[in-house]
């Protein structure tokens, strides 16, 4: 049996006897994940009003590119896109 798949087995089933014995360890596993979930969403925010900032304070608007990324990329790989000229 492959050792990593073991370790998560055991930890499932550690986490399971905690969860039947007492109601506060769920909560308090609740409250963690939904901590970092909040962190990490204010973290993408905080990302993208400094690339809004920068790009502004550079004038990457004013040379041709946009200022938000196409809906079909994702906002965290593209920098930057050249706007289509008519």
């Amino acid at each position: 049996m492959n050792l990593v798949l073991a370790a998560i087995v055991v930890a499932e089933v550690c986490l399971g006897i905690c969860a039947w014995q007492s109601a506060g360890c769920l909560r308090w596993l609740a409250a963690h994940l939904l901590t970092k979930a909040d962190v990490i969403d204010l973290s993408k925010a905080a990302t993208e009003r400094r690339m809004r900032f920068w790009s502004f304070e550079l004038g990457v608007d004013r040379h041709g590119f946009a200022a938000e990324p196409n809906s079909a990329r994702d906002s965290e790989n593209v920098l930057a896109q050249p706007r289509a000229v008519s």
